[in-house]
């Protein structure tokens, strides 16, 4: 392997061309060009990735038009805008995707749901953008369609290490965003019985890579899990096979469609813990709908509560506040009596059917009625109670990423219970995939297992078999399986060559949460603060910063996006991640600056 390095300039290897990645490159720009080149070195700019520049997997633009965002054109960025550049001053290609939809000729109605090759197509444009201007700056930036496979510290360099060549960079920026990872014991069962009796078990992934041709016509596919990963298998095999979604005239909320198949459907059996599919937005405009607003959960009571007590309980301390919010924001739009939001997240619980064509029939009025609710926008009540907790969770995202919150509350309740409370009612899809899932179920070519569904390889039929205790008579069989969901983010279980590599040599460590007297390993990288930087084995910290997902252990989400003119401190927070990994980065190439030796790093505290 070739070894390639030079001694006269400040290599930056970025690893990761997505979106974090390319909002690196537009950051360094707009610290670039606002220092002349004589303050700093030279500067090389090396991008890793073997994924489309820009987009990467999950974005790119080639892949099918059916996929969509599930979030409002007016809400994505991958580089400041709006607001936001009152604390992130914008560089000469700073623009949201709104912005650029204009210029790019896509529909750019702030409140439609864009498809993910139009946003991948933004981040390709901006990434092609900061590249260019980088070098009009005298910045020398060089892609690399190649996959990092190591990095190895190397004279108080990196080697960074590819299939075919190996160069030495000053700094690291890893912004790898979702890796495949080992299957976790159950789904791994799983997969070996299906192997051993020739069924077809597909983990779970990245929809854009998956083969959903192995699913034949009429054939049965149990799927596991009905969130956003569910939308796209279901659109992706029925209007993906020519199927239609025909407009019905004059159609009440959640009978908006009829559909037509195409005969080409295979017959998807779907399953969740709740037995519902996520709740659809609602169509009240914003991210946050205006008129919401915590009268409880306010900053001047978060303030009180940490003056009093340091470090917060989520159940004790912040729960009483946001159940309080919810119940009075259903109560200003029109909501009588008591509104517990645990039960509407789980609305059939403790409930059984005699047949799984009467459980049918109510998950089809399910879906109506929760069409209908997203339909009325501000008039929903329950819609409008469950925006006051999205409101919420922005808030807590906050507390999370300033440590604010006990560790063990975090890993008990904030991860435990309260993400995937708001996952489901808050996180789902636009209104139009619900109206489709619910033509598709009165199809039949959906069809609804019941809450708590168990899944398992019955060996004597060799089949996969799938049902719930809570539908008499519900026992599905099948010769495929996929797991409706994205692969976990878990730094431990991943596969990537690179990370395991990092961590076999304790270049990286996963964090680690105490709890109930035990230690936890966490999700993500040990980092310092912001700047986040990989913490060693050793304890010392180097120049390899974290962007993204592997931030996990400091940031609680995995939020597709900036917020356009979001606040730097929440929804717009991995625009100052990449600020203040471009501000520190350009700081230690600034000329005649000592750089500091990665094995003597400074101690971590």
């Amino acid at each position: 392997m070739e070894s390639v390095s030079n001694q006269h300039e400040y290599v930056i290897a970025v690893v990761g061309a997505g979106p974090r990645g390319t909002s690196f490159l537009e950051r360094l720009l707009a610290h670039v060009e606002r220092c002349s080149p004589g303050q700093r070195r030279k500067l090389r700019v090396l991008v890793f990735d073997p994924a489309p520049h820009g987009s990467g997997r999950v974005w790119a633009p080639q892949q099918s038009p059916l996929y969509l965002m599930n979030t409002p054109a007016s809400f994505p960025t991958a580089a400041p805008s709006g607001g936001t550049r009152r604390s992130l001053p914008a560089s000469s290609c700073s623009i949201s995707f709104l912005e650029f939809c204009a210029s790019a000729g896509f529909d750019d109605d702030a409140a439609s749901y864009p498809t993910r090759s139009q946003y991948g197509t933004y981040l390709a444009w901006l990434n092609k953008e900061a590249s260019a201007h980088l070098r009009g700056r005298g910045v020398s930036v060089e892609h690399i369609a190649e996959e990092v496979t190591g990095l190895v510290p190397h004279n108080d360099q990196y080697l960074v290490e590819t299939a075919h060549a190996g160069r030495t960079a000053d700094a690291v920026v890893l912004a790898i965003g979702h890796l495949e990872a080992d299957l976790a014991a159950g789904p791994a069962h799983l997969a070996a019985e299906a192997e051993q009796h020739g069924l077809h078990y597909q983990g779970p992934a990245i929809p854009t890579t998956v083969d959903y041709r192995l699913f034949g016509p009429g054939e049965n596919v149990l799927v596991r899990g009905l969130g956003l990963n569910f939308f796209d298998l279901m659109i992706q095999v029925t209007a993906g096979r020519g199927g239609q979604f025909r407009l019905n005239q004059d159609p009440a909320p959640g009978q908006r469609y009829t559909y037509e198949p195409s005969g080409k459907e295979p017959h998807l059996i779907a399953g969740s813990r709740r037995g519902t599919p996520y709740r659809a937005k609602t169509l009240a405009p914003g991210f946050v709908p205006g008129g919401i607003r915590l009268q409880h959960l306010t900053p001047q009571a978060i303030n009180t509560l940490i003056t009093n007590h340091h470090q917060l309980d989520f159940t004790t301390h912040l729960w009483p506040l946001i159940e309080q919010d919810v119940q009075e924001t259903y109560t200003q739009y029109g909501g009588s009596g008591v509104f517990d939001v645990i039960a509407f997240a789980k609305p059939f619980q403790h409930q059984s059917w005699a047949s799984p064509q009467e459980y049918q029939h109510t998950l089809i009025q399910w879906l109506e009625d929760d069409a209908a609710s997203s339909a009325a926008g501000t008039g929903s009540p329950e819609k409008m109670a469950t925006n006051a907790l999205h409101a919420a969770r922005l808030e807590i995202k906050k507390l999370v990423a300033e440590q604010s919150i006990r560790q063990s509350s975090l890993l008990r309740d904030v991860e435990g219970w309260f993400e995937p409370l708001v996952e489901g009612l808050a996180s789902g899809p636009p209104l139009q995939r619900i109206e489709e899932v619910a033509a598709l179920a009165r199809a039949g070519i959906v069809e609804f297992l019941g809450p708590e569904p168990v899944y398992g390889v019955d060996t004597t039929q060799g089949a996969f078999i799938a049902d719930s205790a809570a539908v008499h008579g519900a026992r599905y069989t099948a010769e495929h399986m996929i797991e409706a969901m994205m692969p976990p983010n878990r730094v431990s279980q991943a596969k990537s060559p690179l990370v395991r590599g990092m961590l076999a040599q304790g270049l990286a460590t996963p964090a680690v949460i105490e709890s109930g007297g035990q230690a936890h390993v966490h999700r993500g990288f040990n980092v310092t603060a912001q700047p986040h930087r990989l913490i060693h084995a050793d304890r010392t910290a180097g120049q390899i910063y974290v962007l993204g997902l592997q931030l996990s252990s400091v940031q609680w989400g995995t939020a597709i996006a900036a917020e356009a003119g979001g606040d730097t401190r929440g929804s717009a927070r991995s625009l100052t991640d990449a600020d203040a990994a471009a501000a520190e980065i350009t700081s230690a190439a600034a000329q005649g600056q000592h750089l500091p030796s990665v094995q003597n790093a400074a101690r971590v505290q």
